[in-house]
C-alpha cells in the first residue's frame, strides 16, 4: 500500500463519530449497499448528517 492509499484509509469521513473511510469500505465489502445500512453498521451520519455526500461517494466508487 502506498503512502497516499494509507492516508486515504485513515481519512475520517464522519467527524461526529470518528468513522474512517476504511471502516465504511469494510462494511460495504460485507454487504452494506445503501446509506441506511452504512449508518446502522458504523454510526456515521447519525449526528449532524453532513457526511452523507462523502459516504455516498465512497459507496458509488465501491459498486
Amino acid at each position: 500500500m502506498s503512502d497516499s492509499q494509507a492516508i486515504q484509509q485513515e481519512k475520517i469521513i464522519c467527524t461526529c463519530t470518528g468513522t474512517t473511510q476504511a471502516k465504511i469500505e469494510q462494511v460495504i465489502a460485507k454487504g452494506a449497499d445503501n446509506l441506511d445500512k452504512i449508518e446502522s453498521a458504523t454510526g456515521a451520519n447519525t449526528g449532524c448528517k453532513s457526511c452523507d455526500v462523502l459516504i455516498l461517494e465512497i459507496l458509488s466508487k465501491a459498486n
